[in-house]
């Protein structure tokens, strides 16, 4: 289980579940009316308040959800 010490950002987790819905920074961007380095800087935010395990695997084709980032989102 992933556990965090400080208080969720809401908008943060709205950015990590649109990154999870679409797949990448850039679609999660025009989703959110974001842009994609808004959408980059806010993950990485996100990513280090848990102090562990990148939650995406990034490929060549986007952003996929690893085991961490799957239970995350069903949290979320």
């Amino acid at each position: 289980m992933i556990s965090t010490a400080s208080p969720l950002n809401w908008d943060d987790v709205r950015v990590f579940l649109a990154v999870a819905r679409h797949g990448s920074l850039r679609a999660a961007g025009r989703a959110l009316g974001l842009s994609q380095p808004t959408i980059g800087r806010r993950l990485a935010g996100f990513e280090a308040s848990f102090g562990g395990p990148a939650l995406f695997d990034r490929l060549p084709e986007g952003l996929r959800l690893n085991a961490a980032g799957e239970s995350l989102v069903e949290a979320a």
